[in-house]
């Protein structure tokens, strides 16, 4: 009979990388990350988004665009069962994100300025919405719903006291000088075309200046979706074929690349590597998604004061 052991020191389990034991692997997380893409153009493309932007009653939607939204969401759902993955949280990732971004255009009015705005909200908010819904419902399709696994697996577990959480604002921080010396590098050398955009003055900008549905959308949903994705899905699916180094930084590139600027890839790149970090050492995703929405929200913040000062 083996004794029992005393309990790890809770100094040396802090050091220690924690990250469930998952069934899928490098190739699904590839699969999962394409029908992704996928969804995103679908619901763009059939539900004339577009036109928030290009100005109210106009769209960039031709029928060629609905031909490309058609085929989209028909390769979604092949690669999806190809795989083996249950198909109801595509079908209705993309029902919903097409629906709303529909309905929000069409019933929309006009707010004099060429965007179209619904219920207060303008479409182009709605619209990125939906799309951070592909992320979740992609993530939980070809994983927990997938091989039938409790949630946990995607790194919702409970944790313990505020240490993590400190842990998560510390790596925020470090992630955020560097994203500031980044930016000041490409002024200094004069890179203006690699300058970051501020995302959350436009998005602020798109929301009529509401600072609550700015920060509801983008400082809540948005990262819940987008964590559930990257650091519960694609990080530890990287590890069994990469190994901890190597899927950190390649879950962090993806994330880096799908926000499709250039110019935000170096900074969404370094604050992956932050929210992955927190992820590992923590095994929480809960942290992780604290760390990505104050991020989001502190940028909010500041767009909107530093403006108005």
């Amino acid at each position: 009979m083996i004794p029992p052991q005393p309990p790890t020191p809770l100094a040396t389990r802090w050091k220690d990388i924690s990250l469930p034991d998952v069934k899928w692997e490098a190739l699904d997380v590839v699969v999962a990350a394409t029908v992704t893409i996928l969804l995103i153009i679908a619901i763009l493309s059939l539900g004339g988004s577009f036109g928030a932007d290009a100005g109210f009653n106009t769209t960039v939607t031709t029928p060629t665009g609905y031909y490309i939204g058609i085929i989209s969401a028909i390769l979604s759902i092949v690669l999806t069962l190809l795989f083996h993955s249950p198909l109801w949280p595509i079908v209705f990732a993309l029902g919903a994100g097409v629906g709303v971004t529909v309905a929000s255009y069409q019933f929309g009015s006009d707010t004099g300025d060429g965007s179209a705005i619904f219920a207060g909200v303008p479409v182009g908010i709605i619209s990125a919405t939906a799309m951070s819904g592909a992320f979740a419902a992609t993530g939980f399709s070809f994983s927990v719903i997938r091989f039938r696994e409790p949630i946990s697996v995607l790194g919702f577990v409970k944790t313990k006291g505020i240490k993590p959480y400190i842990f998560a604002v510390g790596m925020w921080v470090i992630g955020l000088s560097i994203l500031l010396f980044w930016v000041q590098a490409l002024v200094w050398f004069g890179i203006d075309s690699l300058v970051p955009p501020d995302t959350a003055q436009k998005a602020l900008d798109e929301a009529g200046d509401s600072i609550i549905v700015t920060i509801v959308l983008v400082g809540i949903l948005g990262p819940i979706a987008e964590e559930i994705f990257f650091r519960g899905y694609v990080l530890p699916g990287l590890v069994k074929r990469f190994g901890i180094v190597w899927a950190l930084l390649l879950s962090s590139l993806m994330f880096g690349m799908f926000h499709i600027d250039p110019a935000a890839i170096v900074p969404t790149f370094a604050l992956g590597l932050a929210l992955g970090w927190v992820y590992l050492k923590t095994g929480s995703i809960w942290p992780a998604m604290f760390a990505h929405g104050l991020h989001n929200t502190v940028a909010v913040v500041i767009a909107k004061y530093a403006t108005a000062s």
